[in-house]
């Protein structure tokens, strides 16, 4: 069956977009908050790699510190906030229904910025934990649970009150990322912090957390974003589309294994580590679907990209999800694993996943859905593509060096007649790039800011009218 999302009807939309405009909007300008703020301990974290005497004269500004404060306010602070936002609004959308008692949603959002600001705090005191993406103290961890239980619920629940009959591609992987994100917290909070695993048991925890965290979290929220907005945006269908279900098969099966694939050399049982090679290596059917679905769709019509900024994101977003695809199944692999393991390769693969694929959906979706929430078009139309531009330079300046120095650093650490300071010393030349990456990067966050900012002028004017006029009926009050 050939997709449907483009054929969706438009009655019924802007109710649907009204109920959905406070809880989504609250999420989006939390997420740009974070957004701004992971921008300026991103430039911090990657600047004090290749120079730590800088700052060092606070603790809570050491290079640990730091980096932990990044990541936590990019994947936690912008990366949740805006899969909770523009999740929601998909499955409210492609379900014909709107969303209802959104005062609890909005709840749900201060209880989880709340918790992670406090986390922060946390972190900058010291009170940090060792493992990927986990940074955030423990006692933030039942507060953020709740939090997005609440959102995964609201959304379960308007996908189980929907008026269209059909379901989509786009719902099967938001339904799965609902059901998904809340599980990986509990087995997070049960066996890394409440009851610890036995020994390197954490480690293999840690790395499958990390694996569904990325994949099965962001990586579902983003697909989703994908087969939603590239029929719509085209007017076309998807190419493929009668493939799309084997895809979300194997990324639901596979996808969840593929963490121990970065254990190699670890002391675990071989059949361990095995497993993991073989589900990255079935991910190639889940990557290949996708890429003639999403790429494949957008090639066909590539003479179109260029009129449309938001088209732009998308058609890069898909392009890095075949790329990150790549990624995957050659650091999967022994013989590459073992050059590639302990360096910056796997910071540029990772910085693909997380930003060119993610991040650059969620831009994508905010510059398609909040125009529908607001009920009026972007203030500054050409900003959009001025970001995108951006953005695409400061990816490719931390992909590409990283990923040639990452490669270079591993074969010297192989080789025990160089130097250890030498591998590191070269390996932060490479670095270099990736604070220059940030100042682009930070300046396309601003153009995106700003832009929201320009389009919510009216509503900010209105409000400082208000606020005036009752500022003078109570100056007339006392007067009289």
């Amino acid at each position: 069956m050939s997709s449907m999302e483009s054929s969706l009807t438009q009655s019924g939309t802007s109710a649907i977009d009204s109920s959905a405009k406070a809880p989504v909007l609250v999420y989006l300008f939390s997420a740009l908050k974070w957004l701004f703020f992971a921008s300026i301990f991103g430039y911090l974290a990657s600047w004090k790699t290749h120079n730590p005497e800088f700052l060092n004269g606070w603790s809570f500004l050491t290079v640990g510190r730091v980096q932990a404060v990044y990541t936590t306010a990019f994947v936690y602070g912008f990366g949740c906030n805006i899969a909770f936002g523009m999740g929601l609004w998909l499955i409210s959308r492609l379900s014909g229904e709107s969303l209802r008692y959104t005062i609890v949603l909005i709840i749900a959002a201060f209880v989880w910025n709340i918790a992670l600001t406090v986390g922060l705090v946390g972190i900058f005191m010291g009170h940090l934990n060792a493992f990927e993406f986990l940074e955030l103290p423990s006692y933030v961890k039942l507060p953020l649970l709740l939090a997005s239980l609440v959102v995964s619920v609201w959304g379960l629940l308007t996908f189980k009150n929907r008026k269209n009959a059909d379901v989509f591609a786009s719902e099967w992987y938001l339904l799965a990322a609902f059901l998904v994100f809340p599980w990986i917290q509990v087995v997070t909070q049960v066996m890394l912090f409440t009851k610890p695993a036995p020994g390197v048991v954490q480690a293999l925890v840690a790395s499958w957390v990390a694996s569904n965290l990325v994949w099965l979290w962001f990586g579902s929220i983003a697909v989703a974003g994908l087969y939603y907005l590239i029929p719509k945006l085209l007017g076309k269908q998807i190419l493929g589309y009668g493939l799309a279900k084997i895809g979300f098969i194997v990324l639901i099966f596979a996808g969840s294994w593929m963490g121990a694939a970065k254990l190699v050399g670890g002391p675990l049982p071989a059949w361990m580590i095995t497993s993991g090679i073989a589900a990255s290596l079935l991910m190639i059917i889940f990557f290949s679907i996708t890429g003639i679905n999403l790429f494949g769709t957008v090639w066909k019509h590539r003479s179109r990209i260029c009129d449309n900024g938001i088209l732009l994101f998308v058609g890069f977003a898909s392009l890095a999800l075949i790329l990150s695809g790549i990624g995957v199944l050659l650091v999967s692999l022994r013989g590459f694993a073992e050059v590639t393991q302990f360096t910056i390769f796997l910071d540029a693969h990772r910085f693909l996943i997380l930003y060119g694929v993610f991040s650059m959906t969620m831009f994508a979706l905010i510059y398609y859905s909040f125009p529908k929430l607001l009920g009026r078009e972007w203030a500054m139309d050409f900003m959009i593509s001025t970001h995108f531009w951006i953005a695409f330079i400061g990816i490719l300046l931390v992909v590409v060096p990283l990923a040639i120095g990452g490669w270079q650093q591993g074969a010297a650490m192989s080789d025990a007649s160089v130097p250890f300071a030498d591998i590191v010393r070269h390996a932060s030349y490479w670095m270099v790039s990736r604070s220059m990456a940030w100042i682009f990067l930070t300046i396309g966050h601003l153009c995106l800011i700003l832009n929201v900012l320009a389009t919510l002028r009216p509503e900010c004017e209105a409000i400082v009218e208000e606020l005036t006029r009752t500022e003078d009926t109570s100056a007339g009050g006392v007067e009289s």
